[in-house]
């Protein structure tokens, strides 16, 4: 294996003073880029870096280049202290200086700067899109020391308060804090229903009504609770009405430019496409709701079949096979159908994050429904009421089919058992929460594993140029290479992930609580395991999260409303049917039942609503308006900086180098002089190239 001093490019960089440990350097004004030449000519390669670093440059980013796993670059991007501090924070302009409130404030600024377009003053850096289809993903260096003193803090307390929020929001920023501050919320009115689950599974009637009753005002309680704290917790954090602000996606495609009145560009798309485009979510989901319909109702009949008729072997194992089965798979068929609603929503050519978001939360939300609650209702508005006709039927038709299983069938007639549907929800709970622990953090960590030691594998019996078998780090930057490296093989995190799993849990709870009271307990233990764990999982199996402004969980608050919604229906009609001593058939007064409960809930829900409201927070009372004042003037300013531009004069540009050389970070003193970044990937990638040829290998051709 031949060495190669990476960092020296030329003699002077060479004789620079060696780098200091890595554990000191800053991360909150650092990004990483990772550019994958190993699908690409290398010519075509060449001129694509050189014009990626051009870029970076011409934002007034300094970059330096290492190589990364396989045929891939390292591009480590900073941003001068005075381009960071007088072009986002308010209160800097071009001639001044002003700090961030927090790390992630400026780890924003600097996600602006790569990837915002050049007319707003980034470098357009977009992976994956228009020519940067090579470049893999863009991202944040972990805080490791913030990270681990944060999690034993964590874990040390019973109970996360605002503050711990707010260290949450420094790091991640404000999408990620509310996330936490609603499982965490979540987490404590959770103790109710515990308690008084308990109190009724010891004491109580099954399916009792008061116990309905006391879930639903809960639910509705709750619910309205949260609406207030959002708004606290957005004024709090200064995003309060951050959502109306509009910035179109870089996904998004346009199919001409309009010049206003006002000399602004409007990237034009006409609506009627776009409102085509959207229905067709109806026809996906019709198929999907037909195909996981079929699926399920194939399982149930199984289910019915062995509990209800069949003497074979192992029959009292078989019974709840099925449903443990599906169970299991739910996930996996919802990752599935999740995926083919991603592509359909980014088919929809969404202007804004925000619209793109709403419609890819109803197409998961409404998927949802189907595969985990479809089971529950089968059982009980279907097999348990009407068994004596369904199992026949079933029966017979299974017998038409395979005559030889006629001797394995019971011809005991049907007996209706509430305790069928409480067995039911057992095996979907718990054996969701069970898989779903598995694949958000067991799954992910094997994947990730079984990675590593492929890279092994093949960087000991390499097919093609690998550039760590090819050259050897700098051993003062060893380590935190190796962790950069590691970061860039992981999955981005998705928050919406986190909340779709709570809203599901959530559903569980508002329609089928009265059917198994001890729901809301497994539920508390298992949030509170959640909390914590999704943390680690953000800092160990995930690449830090872009920080995003955000003022609460967006429309997955709808999604809560409308399981609130149909809990009063489901709930009023299950202790209807099942609260009285055996099955109660009476159908005629069921849709009173249900009319009466869903009324009853709405009624709640306004003077809930009322009270919070006219009660609320003294904080949103005394600061909404001057805090709202305050940050248009914010807005007024940067708007301002923007316009101001950012063209570096040939003095600005050596000032900042000197800067850079006596500063106390040598990892970034390397590759100061311009154009030595991009000579650097390309010097690498031509090695690459030559150790190919020398091995008589066939390079990559476009």
């Amino acid at each position: 294996m031949s060495s190669i001093p990476l960092l020296s490019v030329d003699a002077a960089v060479a004789s620079i003073t060696p780098l200091k440990s890595e554990s000191t350097l800053r991360t909150n004004d650092k990004y990483v880029i990772v550019y994958d030449f190993s699908d690409v000519d290398y010519d075509e390669a060449t001129n694509e870096f050189r014009e990626l670093l051009v870029d970076l440059e011409e934002a007034g980013l300094h970059t330096e280049v290492r190589p990364g796993y396989d045929r891939s670059l390292l591009v480590f991007v900073k941003a001068p202290r005075q381009l960071l501090g007088n072009q986002v924070h308010p209160g800097g302009d071009k001639d001044s200086v002003v700090d961030g409130w927090f790390e992630a404030e400026e780890l924003l600024t600097m996600y602006h700067l790569v990837q915002w377009p050049k007319a707003k003053g980034g470098a357009g850096v977009n992976p994956g899109l228009g020519k940067w289809k090579n470049v893999q993903s863009t991202f944040p260096i972990h805080n490791e020391a913030v990270n681990k003193a944060l999690l034993r803090h964590m874990s040390s307390r019973l109970y996360l308060t605002a503050e711990d929020f707010d260290s949450i929001r420094d790091l991640f920023g404000a999408k990620v804090a509310f996330y936490f501050a609603f499982i965490q919320n979540y987490l404590t009115f959770l103790t109710f229903p515990a308690v008084t689950g308990v109190v009724a599974w010891m004491w109580f009637p099954k399916y009792s009504l008061a116990y309905a009753v006391m879930t639903s005002v809960w639910c509705t309680v709750f619910l309205e609770y949260w609406k207030l704290q959002e708004v606290d917790l957005s004024i709090r954090w200064n995003v309060r009405g951050i959502h109306k602000t509009k910035v179109n996606r870089p996904e998004f495609k346009y199919d001409k430019v309009i010049i206003d009145a006002n000399g602004q560009e409007i990237h034009y798309f006409p609506k009627w496409k776009q409102l085509t485009r959207q229905l067709l979510q109806v026809p996906f989901i019709a198929v999907a709701t037909v195909a996981l319909g079929a699926i399920i109702c194939a399982v149930f009949g199984v289910e019915i079949l062995i509990s209800e008729t069949y003497t074979g072997p192992y029959q009292f194992y078989l019974e709840y096979l099925p449903t443990i089965i599906l169970a299991v798979a739910i996930p996996y068929i919802n990752s599935s159908l999740e995926g083919v609603a991603e592509s359909l929503t980014a088919f929809e050519n969404h202007r804004t994050a925000d619209a793109h978001e709403i419609s890819l939360t109803q197409k998961i939300f409404i998927l949802s429904i189907i595969t985990n609650y479809l089971p529950i209702l089968l059982v009980a508005f279907v097999y348990i009421p009407f068994g004596e006709e369904v199992i026949p039927y079933l029966k017979s038709a299974v017998l038409a089919v395979v005559p030889s299983l006629e001797h394995t069938f019971a011809t005991h007639s049907f007996e209706a058992d509430a305790d069928k549907l409480r067995n039911e929800v057992i095996a979907l709970t718990l054996t969701g929460q069970l898989s779903s622990f598995f694949e958000e953090n067991v799954l992910p960590y094997l994947k990730h594993k079984a990675a590593e030691w492929y890279r092994m594998y093949r960087r000991a019996y390499p097919t093609h140029a690998m550039l760590l078998t090819i050259t050897e780090d700098d051993k003062d930057e060893a380590d935190f290479l190796a962790r950069c490296r590691n970061q860039s093989s992981l999955d981005k995190y998705n928050v919406q992930d986190d909340m779709a799993e709570l809203v599901l849990q959530f559903g569980y709870l508002a329609m089928f609580s009265p059917v198994w009271p001890l729901i809301p307990l497994g539920f508390l233990i298992n949030n509170w395991i959640e909390l914590r764990s999704d943390f680690a999982k953000i800092c160990i199996e995930h690449q830090r999260p872009n920080p995003v402004r955000a003022d609460g969980v967006g429309p997955w608050i709808l999604s809560l409303d409308i399981l609130t919604w149909i809990g009063s229906i489901s709930t009023g009609a299950i202790v209807h049917i099942f609260g009285a001593d055996g099955i109660n058939k009476n159908w005629v007064t069921l849709p009173v039942t249900i009319f009466i409960s869903e009324h009853i809930l709405l009624l709640l829900r306004a003077v809930t609503r009322w009270v919070f409201e006219r009660y609320g927070s003294e904080q949103i009372r005394k600061e909404r308006a001057e805090r709202y004042a305050r940050r248009l003037s914010y807005l007024e300013k940067i708007e301002a900086n923007k316009r101001a531009g950012l063209n570096l004069s040939v003095a600005e540009r050596e000032r900042r180098k000197s800067v850079l050389v006596t500063g106390d970070e040598k990892f970034w003193t390397k590759q100061v002089e311009d154009g030595t970044s991009a000579e650097m990937g390309i010097k690498l990638m031509r090695m690459a190239r030559e150790w190919e040829q020398s091995r008589g290998m066939k390079p990559k051709s476009s």
